[in-house]
């Protein structure tokens, strides 16, 4: 169960990093879909402690509204310029951070992104609940869940 996990991150980890490549690079990739498994977003408006985190995790060099933290301050043309045709986003449902999670798929929706989104939600757990308890049924759902996103065309 641990090393599906492992390659399901790394399947994920990879398709991200070739989002990032140059204009030219990019033409000649096709990103078939992107997995977002409890991640950390943020809005402009947070708790002052989690403001301080992420002012940690960036080592202070981007604030709030900056799309890594908050993706919602992007416009609408830049969602729609999104180079995959399939999202994931799961969160896990006592997740403080899943406001923000969902607030990332309606944006996503409502912004004229042509592409499909699933928005999948695992019932009383917290953040990340599935990397400390890999053997739990609920985690066994969540991977499936992946699995069966990543090996649909």
């Amino acid at each position: 169960m641990a090393s599906a996990a492992f390659v399901a991150l790394l399947l994920v980890a990879v398709a991200l990093c070739s989002a990032l490549v140059g204009a030219r690079e990019a033409a000649r990739s096709v990103i078939k879909g992107v997995a977002l498994l409890d991640p950390y977003f943020l809005g402009k408006y947070v708790a002052p402690s989690a403001a301080r985190a992420w002012g940690f995790i960036c080592a202070g060099k981007y604030g709030m509204d900056h799309p890594y933290v908050n993706p919602t301050a992007l416009p609408a043309p830049a969602w729609r310029r999104l180079a995959t045709a399939r999202v994931l986003m799961t969160v896990s449902d006592r997740d403080g951070l899943g406001p923000w999670q969902r607030a990332y798929v309606d944006a996503l929706r409502g912004s004229g992104w042509g592409g499909e989104s699933k928005l999948y939600v695992t019932p009383g757990v917290g953040h990340c609940f599935f990397l400390n308890n890999l053997e739990s049924p609920k985690a066994a759902m969540h991977m499936a869940t992946l699995a069966a996103f990543v090996n649909s065309s």
